[in-house]
């Protein structure tokens, strides 16, 4: 099987196939509308604009994706808890899968998570709804222009998050060690994962094989990761001008280092944003050394993930006496569902 692996974050949607091709983009979703406007003013379609057509169970519907969703104030993220009963999740999920695909038809396989916190409760329901899925996407931008996807699995895998980003960190994309002094070191190795609304702590014990220690295991649900700083953002310029932007706006505001243009003046809130992310990395490392207490100091190695952990990364450099950013940390779920799908394909052959 074709095996491709989706991260669905809040943030951000993350893929990777088995040949190593990637998407992403924001977890970003808009009704489309008509462009032909923006000729005027040179080429209408930039590079990384996704605008796709849904069509499920005779139902067709078009979509800005991503960054392009930006263009409307309808654009939306998905923050339901619970993912399953988002339609914005399966649409984020075909662009994704879509993206991906092998040239020629093979059965595939879809590997992907769901935060450690939610998974009992809702893995079972979840691989329902994406075993169920047909869909047929046609990409109306972009390398597959014009040509229609059908989105459906023969096989769905639903791992941890957080947890398959210690095996990105300690093992190859074939699945073998890549980190030998850490993987079978008979140490604790934790991987935190620092997402757009939640941040998953997994730690394993890496014996004979990745062992899960449920004890020093959770997510974190409450005012943490991207989307306080966001929230804080918003905070502070609505105390310098009595306007709260919406979280669109407060993500180009961010991104411009916190200075914009408002009412004839530049607003600065660049000093809150700093001590937003204070804040938030603060209650991140508070909550942990709450649930690990003494066992803290019996951990070998932490692994800073996600987004968020390069966002905090000067705020969460003290934690641990040894911890480590990953270059790739923003795919390390997606990158670790793809090893996961293979060992696991491997370890039925045998």
């Amino acid at each position: 099987m074709f095996k491709i692996a989706v991260d669905i974050g809040y943030g951000y949607v993350k893929g990777i196939n088995e040949n190593g091709e990637r998407v992403l983009f924001r977890s970003l979703i808009s009704p489309a509308h008509d462009r032909s406007i923006m000729r005027l003013f040179g080429p209408d379609e930039g590079e990384n604009d996704i605008h796709v057509r849904v069509e499920e169970r005779g139902k067709a519907e078009e979509y800005f994706v991503g960054d392009l969703a930006l263009e409307s104030r309808m654009a939306m993220y998905a923050f339901d808890r619970n993912k399953i009963n988002e339609p914005e999740t399966k649409i984020l999920l075909a662009t994704a899968v879509g993206e991906l695909l092998p040239p020629d038809p093979q059965p595939i396989h879809l590997i992907t998570g769901l935060p450690f916190g939610h998974f009992k409760e809702q893995k079972d329901a979840f691989e329902d709804m994406l075993n169920k899925i047909n869909i047929n996407l046609k990409h109306l931008t972009g390398k597959k222009k014009g040509q229609v996807s059908t989105i459906k699995f023969d096989k769905v895998t639903v791992f941890i998050q957080g947890g398959a980003s210690v095996y990105a960190n300690l093992l190859n994309t074939g699945g073998f060690p890549k980190r030998p002094e850490l993987f079978r070191s008979g140490e604790l190795i934790s991987a935190v994962n620092i997402g757009f609304r939640t941040v998953d702590v997994v730690t394993f014990h890496a014996v004979d094989k990745l062992k899960l220690m449920w004890d020093m295991s959770f997510t974190i649900d409450a005012s943490v990761g991207g989307m306080q700083i966001r929230t804080l953002a918003q905070d502070a310029f609505f105390e310098k001008t009595g306007h709260r932007p919406n979280i669109v706006i407060i993500e180009d505001i961010i991104k411009k280092g916190g200075r914009q243009y408002f009412a004839g003046r530049e607003i600065d809130i660049s000093s809150d944003l700093r001590k937003a992310k204070e804040t938030v990395a603060s209650t991140i490392k508070r909550h942990i050394t709450s649930m690990w207490g003494e066992k803290k100091e019996f951990v070998r190695t932490i692994f800073f993930c996600g987004g968020g952990a390069l966002e905090l990364k000067e705020y969460l450099e003290d934690f641990h006496p040894n911890v480590e950013f990953p270059r790739d940390g923003q795919f390390a779920d997606a990158i670790g569902y793809l090893i996961l799908g293979r060992i696991q394909e491997q370890t039925r052959k045998v």
